[in-house]
């Protein structure tokens, strides 16, 4: 009778103990790693950073398909809601690029960007002279040309 009462007690033990590991919840989320995005799938929620992984903001967005713009979506899953913590792993395992648009750096990268951004006048091919020779004052405007003959 003992040997059977310690036979079920570590049978009782093995099944609690395998019940706790498969009741463990796992959080899936989608991961843009070419935007460094991820998607909780449970909360319809993005999750993002603008300034390289410092700082996390999210935002709640329910779309029928995935977003374009975003590129190809790897699926997570990850025992904490908190998946961003895990962003440094996730960026090297799927070779992720980092947005930092907050960053006050003088880089060559930001100021090609910087640069990119600038709209170009055009230039006409008429000097400066002739282009005031040509603006007419109020009273010509009003008047007509003046005859210097």
């Amino acid at each position: 009778m003992r040997q059977l009462s310690l036979i079920f007690l570590t049978i009782y033990s093995l099944l609690i103990f395998s019940c706790n590991n498969a009741t463990q919840k796992k959080f899936e989320f989608y991961y843009y790693p070419s935007r460094n995005v991820y998607y909780d799938v449970a909360n319809s929620m993005y999750l993002y950073s603008l300034n390289g992984g410092a700082t996390w903001d999210s935002l709640q967005f329910k779309a029928g398909n995935d977003p374009v713009t975003l590129g190809a979506k790897e699926i997570i899953y990850s025992e904490s809601p908190q998946v961003w913590l895990n962003n440094e792993q996730h960026r090297s395992q799927y070779n992720a690029k980092t947005i930092n648009i907050v960053a006050n750096d003088s880089s060559d990268m930001s100021k090609n960007l910087a640069a990119e951004r600038k709209i170009k006048k055009a230039t006409s091919p008429k000097t400066q002279a002739e282009a005031k020779s040509e603006k007419k004052t109020f009273w010509q405007k009003i008047f007509g040309k003046k005859n210097k003959n």
